[in-house]
Parts: C-alpha cells; sequence; structure tokens
C-alpha cells in the first residue's frame, strides 16, 4: 500500500512504507513518552525475532518531524499523543 503526500519527501514516505511492509509488527515512538517505552517492554517480553518485530525512535531521524507528519496523514488523525507510540501489527 502506498500513500502520497505532496508536501514530504519522497524517502519519508518509501522509508514508512519500507518498515511497514517487512516487519508483522512495528512500532513507531518516540524514547522520552512513558506510554511508549511500557508497549515497548510489553513487546520486547515476547522475544519476537527482529525479522518480525521492530521498534523504531523517531527521534533519532533526522526526518523525525517528517515522519510524524507522514504517519498522522495515513492514520487519519490531526492528535500529536497518537503519534507517541504508533503501531502497525499484521
Amino acid at each position: 500500500m502506498t500513500y502520497s503526500f505532496p508536501h514530504m519527501s519522497g524517502l519519508t514516505n518509501k522509508y514508512v512504507e519500507t518498515k511497514v511492509n517487512n516487519r508483522r509488527v512495528l512500532m513507531f515512538a518516540k524514547a522520552n513518552d512513558v506510554d511508549s517505552q511500557k508497549a515497548k517492554q510489553l513487546l520486547d517480553q515476547y522475544g519476537l525475532s527482529k525479522d518480525i518485530y521492530e521498534y523504531v525512535d523517531i527521534e533519532k531521524r533526522q526526518d523525525c518531524r517528517q515522519l510524524e507528519n507522514y504517519l498522522r496523514y495515513i492514520c487519519f488523525t490531526d492528535r500529536r499523543q497518537v503519534m507517541n507510540q504508533l503501531k502497525f501489527v499484521k
């Protein structure tokens, strides 16, 4: 599934699409968010392999703001709180 967002770098879109398509469980989060850390700890307890589960701290990326905007766009939300922990599960 590919989404187009005219005001965003195609590299950011492609990064998200690749991540979502390559993992069964994917969590985009911010490390300083308490709820994100709780969700990460819960997922880590399952010991899922790296080809199934991945945690992405978007604040470590240079395009953090663009990632946030793109994820808000594809999730049809305007709430920043949702972006503190966003999980994709296939």
